[in-house]
């Protein structure tokens, strides 16, 4: 819909006592703390993987070395789609309206572009417990209870087998998986759990966990053996399950990627012919992730 004079009349005359125009402050951006946040100049990324080699195999005297390959992993295809935004006004209303209104229009945009940027960076775990969205190397959701170990056979979960809420418990068996989380070759991986990310619902309930010097809900007198784990409590207003609650490794190891094709660019430019002026912004990104390791998580029970 244009921005005219026909259905804002408050705008036109001075004299209004108060007017206010998205008076809100906005949230922190969030997503980067926990997604590896790259630049790309293609139209799309792929990510692609091998495997390293395994032990060293034992060797006898004058006996031919034992020779190994690398194992292809795949690879995933990171596809950057464009969002734009915009807004038409009048040139009456330009020249009439009171308040400034068009310029606080214009730079709403701008706020528009990093909600939008918000929403997708939380969709990969919003959407994480299905493939019908986003899908790993492996062919599996980014939590799945059978992610395959191709050098090794067998599989490994990052999801408890039967969702829970988010418990002490639930947290000691999501630090335990990344503590015994391996490459494709059966190899542990240095991998630690940053932060801890809930919904508003369960702020409290993650602050008693993480921050209690003492065992969290009980009398005894021993000491909370998640204080000192060095987890950081996010609280995010961008999950859409209210039981959902993750442990993620920070953003530079973290398997989720957000890749920037074209950071917000906004664009104006008057019509002679209607005498209006368009306002728009217009960006372009991808996200996924391409590997399972950095990430534990439940949808809650």
């Amino acid at each position: 819909m244009p921005f005219i004079r026909g259905g804002n009349a408050e705008l036109l005359a001075p004299g209004l006592n108060r007017f206010t125009f998205n008076r809100l402050r906005e949230r922190p951006t969030q997503f980067p703390r926990y997604t590896n946040v790259l630049t790309s100049g293609r139209a799309w990324e792929d990510s692609f993987e091998m495997s390293g080699f395994g032990p060293l195999a034992k060797k006898g005297e004058l006996t031919p070395t034992m020779l190994d390959e690398p194992i292809k992993l795949g690879g995933v295809r990171f596809i950057h789609d464009s969002f734009a935004l915009g807004f038409l006004v009048s040139e009456e209303m330009r020249e009439d309206e009171q308040y400034g209104v068009v310029n606080d229009l214009a730079g709403a945009l701008g706020r528009s572009a990093r909600i939008t940027s918000e929403l997708y960076g939380h969709d990969v775990l919003n959407n994480g417990f299905v493939t019908t969205k986003y899908v790993g190397r492996d062919g599996k959701a980014l939590f799945a209870t059978d992610h395959p170990l191709q050098g090794t056979g067998g599989t490994y979960a990052n999801t408890p087998t039967v969702p829970v809420d988010l418990s002490e418990a639930a947290i000691e068996a999501g630090i335990a998986s990344f503590d015994n989380m391996v490459d494709a070759r059966g190899i542990t991986t240095e991998i630690q759990p940053a932060i801890l990310l809930v919904t508003p619902g369960d702020r409290m309930l993650a602050k008693r966990l993480l921050q209690s010097a003492g065992f969290p809900g009980t009398n005894f007198n021993d000491v909370n053996p998640l204080a000192d784990e060095g987890i950081t409590l996010m609280v995010s207003n961008w999950l859409t399950d209210p039981d959902a609650w993750f442990l993620l490794a920070r953003g530079s190891e973290s398997p989720l990627t957000f890749w920037w094709r074209k950071q917000p660019d906004t664009k104006t430019w008057d019509d002679d012919n209607s005498d209006g002026t368009f306002h728009k912004i217009k960006q372009r990104h991808s996200v996924g992730f391409d590997d399972w390791r950095g990430a534990y998580g439940s949808p809650g029970a």
